[in-house]
Parts: structure tokens; sequence; C-alpha cells
């Protein structure tokens, strides 16, 4: 192996372990803000979308969900999700769903936040 090879293998090898690091700070940091600190670290704009979820309660349909946070990005079997809820691309927002009715909400914010609620 020659040494513009060693390089380019160190380099590539950098890179990597930098990558996976910076994952991990954003998993770490995101992970720690949950609960009240979570809603500390919303800015304006997701605060107000933070209202509208909390309108949504156990006994609604998924129609009536819908009606207060707009159509899903997708919604599968048992999970409506909404990507780049509350204005971030980083943002997205999940609802699972129990016999048509709404059960948990999650909304996860790459490096700021998780938001997590039992209905």
């Amino acid at each position: 192996m020659n040494i513009k090879q060693a390089l380019s293998t160190a380099l590539i090898v950098v890179a990597i372990a930098s990558g996976m690091a910076a994952l991990g700070y954003a998993t770490w940091n995101m992970m720690s803000h949950t609960g009240d600190r979570a809603v500390d670290r919303m800015n304006a704009q997701e605060r107000e979308s933070l209202k509208r979820v909390a309108l949504v309660r156990s006994t609604m349909s998924m129609e009536q969900v819908y009606k207060i946070l707009g159509e899903p990005t997708s919604d599968l079997f048992q999970l409506a999700k909404w990507d780049g809820f509350g204005g971030s691309e980083l943002s997205q927002l999940r609802i699972y769903v129990v016999d048509g009715h709404p059960r948990r909400i999650r909304w996860m914010k790459l490096g700021y936040f998780f938001y997590d609620k039992d209905l």
C-alpha cells in the first residue's frame, strides 16, 4: 500500500468516525430533552403546533385528528406520521393508532427534543 492509499483510507476512517460521533451526540442531546425539557427546547412555531397536538384525545377518530393536525405525510397501518411537523425538516410527529383511535403521540426533532405522550 502506498502513502496515497494509506492517507485515503485514513481519511475515510476519520470521516466515518466523525459522522458516527455527530449522530451519537445528536441522539444523546435529543433523548436528554424529554417531557417538560422538550417543551423548553421548542421554538415559538413548535409551541403553537404543540397546542394543536394537545387537542388530540384517545376517544377521537383519526378523521377528527386529521382535521386538527392536517393530513399526514404517510398513514400506515396503526401509524400516522407528519414529516416536518412544527416547521422543521428535522422534525417528525407520529401518532400510534389502536382500533382506529390515537393511543400515543411521539414528536421528535433530531438533535433537539423527544416529546412522548400516552393518550
